[in-house]
Formats: structure tokens, sequence, C-alpha cells
């Protein structure tokens, strides 16, 4: 339903293990049919975000799926792929899985210090020069970004979903309960020059700073 929030985690292999990056959606217009938006959005993001994924990542790496869950309101069960893991397009070998992507994703909800920063694993080694990425490597992992803030609408019905950045300080304001609506803000664009940033953790969130 209309104003629903959802954490949706892209999944990847390589030749040292897995790893994942999530990312938050908010649904602004609700489907027609009685669906689950769950499996509306996951297969929404496979068919529109995933084929730019796959043109970025090194050949090394596999996009394995799409998992999505609902964080706010009414539970939901969660959506788990189905979908054919397919190899990267981009020439390998394929970074370290901590050597990812960062796009940063801008926002006008809050202060410029909850801009939220997505940490992509699979890039390429031979898109990159002296540690930074080449220009024609900066445009594959931007088109990523760019399928992400377009609108994400529903394959099978009229659902419409979209990207965004979770505030942790506004989020955690009332505790024991989060405020999920209020920490939300539309991202309205993401970053033209994306680089290589080392990121500690496999699995990485979409949230602003803790400020």
């Amino acid at each position: 339903m209309t104003d629903d929030i959802f954490l949706a985690t892209f999944h990847f292999e390589d030749p040292s293990g897995a790893s994942q990056t999530g990312c938050y959606f908010q649904q602004t217009a609700d489907n027609a049919a009685t669906i689950l938006d769950t499996d509306e959005l996951g297969k929404a993001l496979e068919a529109q975000v995933g084929p730019s994924i796959i043109n970025a990542i090194a050949d090394t790496f596999w996009f394995t799926g799409v998992r999505v869950r609902k964080v706010y309101d009414s539970p939901c069960p969660q959506y788990l792929s189905t979908a054919t893991p397919q190899a990267g397009l981009a020439s390998g070998p394929g970074l370290p899985s901590n050597c990812c992507a960062q796009l940063t994703l801008t926002q006008t909800q809050f202060s410029l210090k909850s801009n939220g920063k997505m940490f992509w694993p699979g890039v390429g080694e031979p898109g990159t020069v002296a540690g930074n990425m080449t220009a024609l490597y900066q445009v594959a992992w931007q088109a990523v970004g760019t399928a992400l803030v377009t609108p994400i609408n529903s394959i099978a019905d009229t659902g419409v979903y979209e990207l965004g950045i979770i505030s942790q300080k506004v989020l955690n304001l009332a505790p024991p309960l989060k405020d999920w609506p209020g920490a939300f803000a539309f991202s309205n664009a993401v970053s033209a020059s994306p680089r290589i940033a080392i990121q500690r953790r496999r699995t990485t969130k979409v949230i602003g700073a803790a400020i």
C-alpha cells in the first residue's frame, strides 16, 4: 500500500564468497489487485535494474537476484528471487568484494550529512587505473544509479516504488518504535562520479549518517 517501506537486498557471488547491498523503497502508488507488493517490487527490480547491474559487474561475479522484505507497515511475506544467476558482462578479474563501487544518493529533506552511500561489489580490475575508475567504467556504474532512482513500476499491476534514504537520527527518535515514515527521504539524484571505496562489511544498507 501507499507509504509502505521495503528493504530490497541485491545478492552477489564471486570466488571469495557472497556479498549484498540493500536499498530502501517507499510505495507511491497502490496496485489495483490484491497481490504481494514484495513480489511486485522484487520482480520489477530484477527486470528494470538487473540488466544495468549485470552490465557493470565483472565477469567473475554473479548477480543472483533480489530479496525484498517490508519494514513498514503491515506484515507481508518476503520475496525470494527464483531468477537464474547471471554472470557480469564487464571484463574481469574482479576486485575483492570489499573494493566497491560507491554511489552517493542525495535528498533534500534532511541535512546533507544524511545523504546515503551505496557500496556495490563487482568492480572489475580492467576498469581501474591507479585505484580509480576509468571514465567508461564510471558510466556503467552511473547507469546502475540512474536505474535505481527511476521510479520502479510493477510488472503485473499499477504499483510504483521509489528509492530513498533512511535517516538514522530520525528513525531512532522514539524508541522502542521506529519512525519509518518520518525517517524516509526520497532520493532525487545519484552522484555523477562513482568511485572505488573500501567497505569493511559484506552487507550494506543505504542509510544517512547518525547525526
